[in-house]
Parts: C-alpha cells; structure tokens; sequence
C-alpha cells in the first residue's frame, strides 16, 4: 500500500521551510546589527585613542624643548638664572 501525498503535505513542508529560512533571516540580521553597533563603538573608541596619543605625543614634544626645561625649572624647582634677582612676596 502507497500512501500519497497530498498537495496539504508539499504546502506545510513549503511552510515550514520559509518558516525556518524567516526565522534565521531574522536572527542573522540582529546579530549583523549588533555588530555594526560594536564596530561602530570600536571605531569611536579607536578615534579617541589616536587623538589621546597626538595630544601625548606633542606634550612630549614640548617637553623635549629648552622653554620647557626653563619653565620647570622656574616654577617647580625654584631656580633662577646666574644675574636674575629673586623677590619674594611677604603676603605667602
């Protein structure tokens, strides 16, 4: 005895594929969403670092220079230069 098959059969198995390939479409795309989210997130915070790294890089820089030294030296450390006069104020 052959059973047939009925066109009801082919239009649930139809349904059920779409279903299924619907189903995955819609779970792949949340997942390419949030990884455009993350790579967007990525970028910002790869953006943040380089101008972080320029802002260090030219402090640096300056810190290499003679008017850095002498600033230093000046405010930090209290130096004067040989022939300069130093004057202090009573008030502190």
């Amino acid at each position: 005895m052959r059973r047939r098959v009925t066109p009801k059969f082919w239009l649930l198995v139809i349904a059920v594929t779409v279903l299924v390939f619907g189903i995955s479409f819609v779970v792949l795309q949340a997942r390419y969403s949030q990884g455009q989210r993350l790579l967007a997130q990525v970028e910002k915070s790869r953006n943040e670092l380089f101008l972080k790294v320029d802002e260090l890089s030219d402090q640096l820089d300056y810190a290499k220079t003679d008017e850095y030294v002498m600033r230093t030296a000046r405010d930090e450390l209290g130096m004067i230069m040989p022939e300069e006069v130093r004057y202090v104020n009573g008030a502190r």
